[in-house]
């Protein structure tokens, strides 16, 4: 098993894509801190996991003393993977700066701040990997997520800053980037949106939750040791497709 007994820290855990990286980690032997702010759903999302290997923790990202008291549960944690995000759809010139302040405290300060401090305990222990989820919305602008675009972006640039950090006292750093999965934020999309998402992949399918947990997995593993600071896109090559009839444009 690649991950036995391994600590594993995943954020957004109750979402679909952390269901599946939390599921997909324990079928390879890891100890798993599962973290989320709905904490009945991260109850539901542990169903099924190995009794006794998993550990819970609510958690509220945008509250410091909520990321100070995971990165101490994290303790020595072999991997973080910030996998926690909002994805509202907001026209751009509505976004409130509540609002702006809201996403990027989850999808790029928290995650900033756990790589500080659970990065630093792994750099402190001479090893650790930190996967942070992005997305193809860091180059593609589309009106209703610019903020979420924005976050993501920040966060690619970090995972770079931080792979330099952290890289010669042993620890890798790198983002990989989902395919929207059905069950995900195409739930929340408007009409036609999810269609023309789903039309861009080139493999003809949407993605699955399991796919990008594989990809995950072996960012993690020993089998990618030498790759860090780079930007592993598992989104069937959406973000190359600019054919016609491809626009992510929502229909009226």
């Amino acid at each position: 098993m690649r991950f036995a007994d391994s600590m594993i820290v995943v954020t957004g855990a109750a979402g679909v894509y952390g269901r599946a990286l939390a599921a997909a980690f324990a079928a390879e032997g890891a100890r798993l801190l599962l973290t989320d702010a709905d904490a009945a759903a991260l109850e539901r999302a542990a169903e099924g996991l190995p009794a006794g290997r998993v550990t819970l923790h609510a958690a509220d990202l945008t509250r410091d003393a909520d990321i100070d008291a995971l990165v101490v549960a994290a303790g020595a944690a072999q991997v973080l993977v910030n996998n926690a995000g909002l994805y509202p759809f907001i026209p751009l010139m509505e976004v409130t700066p509540a609002e702006y302040d809201r996403i990027l405290g989850v999808n790029t300060r928290a995650p900033f701040r756990l790589m500080q401090g659970i990065g630093g305990a792994m750099a402190d222990a001479g090893r650790g990997v930190i996967v942070n989820v992005t997305s193809a919305a860091a180059e593609v602008i589309r009106g209703n997520g610019v903020p979420y675009g924005a976050s993501k972006c920040a966060l690619e640039y970090l995972t770079r800053a931080f792979a330099i950090e952290l890289g010669p006292r042993g620890v890798r750093v790198n983002s990989a980037r989902p395919g929207f999965a059905e069950g995900s934020a195409l739930v929340s999309m408007p009409p036609g949106y999810a269609e023309a998402i789903r039309g861009r992949s080139l493999l003809g399918r949407s993605s699955r939750p399991e796919d990008f947990a594989a990809v995950v997995l072996w960012l993690c593993s020993d089998e990618a040791a030498f790759l860090t600071g780079t930007v592993l896109d598992a989104g069937g090559g959406g973000h190359m497709n600019r054919r016609e009839g491809a626009s992510t444009r929502a229909r009226s």
